[in-house]
């Protein structure tokens, strides 16, 4: 049928089939295959680099996209600010204001002195307490625990005894700077109320600078009690050696654990 219907074709007119064959498509242009490939191995990069990221060191800052607060306006240490009068950005403290927990209204625990009232010129009159805040349990864990404080920020000028002979005190009296560190075993000291020596540690006196910043409260009144103690084992009554009587209000609570604390003195 085919080769009938060739024959009858006029000349110069190729032959026609109607055989079916399957549908093809055409090959695309090189050039979009190039940029398909070329695509294909470029989203690979960042693959890499994430990858290469994770088991790699560098000093720079790590690559952070979403900012968050990372990065925010906001001012700067003493920096300036048009919208304060002052312009300062650096505000004061509000005045009157207390942080949470820092009220410190019991002035025995946390000054060892309360203010009695205008004495000469009309200035409040200071009067020291003689014995410990109904807080502190002089026992023989709080005089270990003073031994520690006084040995970590005391001993370097007042001495390991408390005879004011310590390393710094040393050492200034060496060089011709004397700091003059006081020794606990003189009437002086001695006759200080508690609450004098809890001030002294609190704020500071002559060349002793302030420990309220490094030393807590309990640790300050457990350093008292160790003075007392350090006090006590190089100035016994005899009548207090023989058992016959008991310390003043200054070393009455210290003297319950004295044996302790006397064997730990003399130990140094």
């Amino acid at each position: 049928m085919a080769s009938r219907i060739h024959d009858d074709l006029p000349p110069g007119i190729p032959p026609v089939t109607y055989a079916p064959r399957e549908p093809r498509l055409r090959r695309p242009p090189f050039p979009f295959i190039a940029i398909a490939i070329i695509a294909v191995v470029g989203s690979w990069v960042p693959l890499v680099l994430f990858a290469r990221g994770r088991v790699s060191r560098s000093e720079l800052p790590r690559v952070q996209l979403p900012q968050d607060m990372g990065v925010q306006p906001k001012y700067r240490e003493q920096q300036t600010s048009e919208l304060f009068v002052d312009g300062r950005a650096d505000r004061p403290r509000v005045v009157g204001t207390v942080a949470r927990g820092k009220l410190y209204e019991d002035d025995h625990l946390y000054r060892g002195y309360p203010m009695t009232g205008a004495g000469q010129g009309g200035k409040p009159q200071v009067k020291f307490f003689d014995d410990f805040p109904p807080q502190v349990k002089v026992d023989e864990a709080l005089l270990h625990r003073g031994r520690e404080r006084f040995t970590i920020y005391c001993s370097a000028c007042h001495g390991d005894d408390g005879y004011g002979h310590g390393s710094v005190s040393t050492r200034a009296d060496e060089i011709g700077m004397p700091i003059n560190a006081a020794s606990f075993h003189t009437d002086v000291v001695r006759n200080r109320p508690n609450g004098h020596i809890f001030n002294t540690i609190t704020n500071g006196i002559r060349n002793m600078p302030a420990y309220s910043a490094q030393i807590a409260v309990e640790d300050r009144w457990a350093i008292v009690a160790y003075v007392r103690a350090l006090e006590l084992s190089q100035n016994v009554p005899p009548n207090m050696a023989a058992g016959d009587a008991k310390p003043d209000a200054n070393g009455a609570q210290a003297s319950s654990a004295s044996s302790t604390t006397t064997s730990a003195a003399a130990g140094r």
